[in-house]
């Protein structure tokens, strides 16, 4: 890119080095109407009766419902220009009753505090590595940055295994 740089300013001089619009075939939508039409179902697919995008359901509908007419790349473009990728949403199981679980997770913190400062007790570090046997991955088109998570039912095979070290011993 340098050497190109240094060519056309030898070439052209300054002028050389300033932006032109590149030749071909115009956009089909402007940068709002794809913030106004596009953005905000993909962040809420339910504002279009959907529970999650993929690229051609999402063409479809944009055919179907607003009538533009978009091809899948035309639009993958559109999407990672203004910074969206497609994840794989960590599956978080959803609780029953989630006022519950943050008070009980709260009542916790407080009981393993007073754990760690008791000599009697021993502290270990663990980590757990799940397997899943579910074959259908649920990709999701997201903003740059965010780890998107989805709700599951554990209605499917799983496997995890758990490890624990204690740093006051010194084990490898």
């Amino acid at each position: 890119m340098f050497r190109l740089w240094i060519s056309r300013f030898n070439a052209r001089g300054i002028d050389g080095l300033t932006y032109k619009p590149r030749p071909g075939r115009p956009r089909k939508l402007e940068a709002a109407k794809v913030g106004a039409d596009i953005l905000p179902r993909i962040d809420d697919p339910s504002l279009a009766g959907e529970t999650h995008w993929t690229v051609v359901k999402l063409c479809g509908w944009l055919r179907e419902e607003k009538a533009i007419d978009l091809r899948c790349r035309t639009l993958v473009r559109y999407l990672h220009e203004h910074e969206y990728v497609r994840k794989i949403p960590r599956p978080v199981p959803e609780p029953p009753d989630r006022e519950a679980w943050e008070d009980q997770r709260e009542a916790f913190a407080f009981e393993l505090l007073g754990l760690l400062e008791d000599p009697v007790c021993e502290v270990f570090f663990g980590d757990e590595a799940g397997f899943e046997g579910d074959p259908r991955p649920r990709h999701k088109w997201v903003k740059r940055g965010p780890r998107p998570t989805q709700a599951y039912q554990g209605s499917h095979v799983r496997q995890n295994v758990i490890g624990a070290v204690n740093p006051s011993t010194r084990w490898p």
